[in-house]
């Protein structure tokens, strides 16, 4: 009896402990995403800014898409790579409102 419940507090123990790294690395990354969409939105200078996102997952190694749609309706996309911290603008357009 007393072996099935070291066993089983060791189990306990152990998936509390996946749990506890896994949250720590997805906050860890959730700050480095946010610290490249803030320099993104530097990049651009943009005062008028309406909204701004960031994909979570690369699309190639460490590159991250976003955009980023200012007030008057223009979007612009980009491309942030996150070790060297290069930014290309990869598309921007005027959505115009359907009535």
């Amino acid at each position: 009896m007393k072996k099935i419940l070291k066993m089983g507090v060791g189990a306990l123990v152990s998936a509390s402990l996946v749990v506890s790294v896994r949250k720590k690395k997805k906050k860890r990354k959730d700050k480095n995403l946010r610290k490249l969409l803030a320099l993104a939105k530097q990049h651009f200078m943009f005062d008028d800014i309406l909204t701004s996102w960031i994909v979570m997952e690369p699309i190639l190694f460490h590159v991250h898409e976003g955009g980023i749609i200012r007030q008057d309706g223009t979007v612009i996309t980009f491309e942030i790579d996150a070790d060297s911290l290069r930014i290309v603008e990869t598309h921007e357009s005027e959505v115009t409102a359907v009535d």
